[in-house]
């Protein structure tokens, strides 16, 4: 696999997308990332790299893996340590009565607001 669909994949997984969504969202066909990612392409156009590297809030360069990809992206859903952080789940006396669809749902909302500080929505 290359670095390029590698970028996009651990994107994508920052923020709770599939490669899917985000190329229905974006308007690329699907085949195109197929490609990359099975290594028929070794690299997207600018064509499609722009709007991809502006969805996510990089650069080309850092989605080709020229430059090494923000550490500053949304939790991934699920994540422990990141909900940790958050006020609603630092509660210790809140914590053990969430549910595992609360924990989603907080954590879908730790990327909206995070999408939403991005400039994205």
């Amino acid at each position: 696999m290359n670095t390029m669909y590698e970028n996009i994949l651990e994107l994508c997984r920052r923020d709770g997308l599939n490669v899917t969504q985000m190329c229905r969202e974006l308007k690329i066909p699907r085949s195109t990332l197929s490609e990359l990612g099975a290594g028929r392409t070794r690299q997207l156009t600018l064509k499609h790299a722009a709007p991809i590297a502006e969805f996510f809030g990089v650069s080309i360069a850092q989605l080709a893996g020229d430059e090494p990809l923000p550490a500053d992206a949304a939790p991934a859903p699920g994540d422990e340590a990141a909900l940790a952080d958050e006020p609603i789940a630092a509660y210790e006396n809140c914590k053990r009565y969430l549910t595992e669809d609360d924990k989603a749902d907080i954590a879908t909302l730790i990327r909206l607001r995070a999408e939403i500080n991005r400039g994205r929505r």
